[in-house]
């Protein structure tokens, strides 16, 4: 297809990437799992997104960092461990790994539209007829909407996340504003807790936070990054810390210092009428 003129196609090792360079911004997404993996607007030149330097890109599996678009669940699947096999159900969903395609790019004096969907909305652990997009706009901020379409007759219910890496100096320094009530602690076998007054991180986070904020703050003590959120149930607040960092192949051992992820969020169901769609949006600023 013809792309717009801020666009362009790029790989990297076995991942084709979509490279926008436009007034305001750069913004380089990933064609394997529909996945942004870098956001520097060029009003400050700083980079909101975090990849791990280790992130594998074989074009075969997930990549580390970015905004992994985990759907149609999200974390385990509810049958997973049911199974014998739980191939068919990885975590956090089937998109993620799927090649996604480009529907069209659009320049305008506001900046540049991305609108892109997956190879297939249908997949194992799902019976919904579903229609999946991303749409995605950049300019001195980047908004990505994911949009679900209910193309069946019946209604079905789903979970998902824009499960968000953000880059920050250093976590142990960092401050979390915006949130508040009661949270679910992953970490603490799902047990119930309140939002700290001060949000501070000293240890591995996992928490799905039952609020739905429309404005979350990161402050690392240097720099400053806005998540704005609508359409979400939850926000997920999370970052693994040495140990499990230590664990995993595709991060650097000390990796989880410079990254935060904060996940505008579906945690509970959302159920979606025939021929309806529903959105859910996160604008990074």
């Amino acid at each position: 297809m013809l792309l717009a003129n801020s666009c362009s196609l790029v790989t990297r090792e076995n991942i084709e990437i979509l490279r926008v360079d436009n007034a305001f911004a750069v913004v380089e997404i990933a064609l394997l799992g529909g996945q942004l993996l870098s956001f520097i607007p060029k009003h400050d030149q700083r980079q909101r997104i975090w990849l791990s330097e280790a992130a594998v890109l074989d074009g075969k599996q997930a990549i580390r960092g970015g905004v992994p678009v985990c759907w149609p669940w999200f974390g385990d699947h509810e049958v997973k461990n049911q199974q014998p096999d739980n191939s068919d159900f990885p975590s956090h969903g089937y998109v993620r790994t799927q090649q996604w395609h480009i529907v069209s790019t659009t320049d305008s004096a506001a900046g540049t539209q991305l609108v892109l969907q997956p190879q297939s909305s249908s997949g194992a652990g799902f019976s919904g007829e579903a229609e999946l997009t991303l749409v995605l706009d950049i300019s001195q901020q980047c908004s990505l909407q994911l949009l679900t379409t209910n193309k069946g007759q019946e209604s079905f219910s789903y979970r998902c996340a824009l499960h968000t890496y953000f880059a920050v100096n250093n976590v142990k320094h960092c401050k979390l504003t915006g949130l508040d009530g009661d949270y679910l602690d992953k970490t603490r076998g799902m047990q119930s807790l309140h939002t700290p007054a001060q949000y501070v991180f000293t240890q591995e986070t996992d928490r799905v936070h039952l609020c739905q904020p429309k404005l979350v703050v990161i402050d690392d003590g240097k720099k400053r990054i806005e998540v704005h959120s609508k359409g979400h149930d939850s926000i997920v607040v999370w970052n693994p810390w040495q140990e499990k960092s230590i664990t995993m192949h595709d991060m650097d051992d000390d990796g989880y210092v410079t990254m935060l992820c904060v996940e505008t969020a579906i945690t509970q169901g959302q159920i979606v009428e025939a021929g309806e769609t529903h959105i859910v949006q996160q604008i990074i600023v």
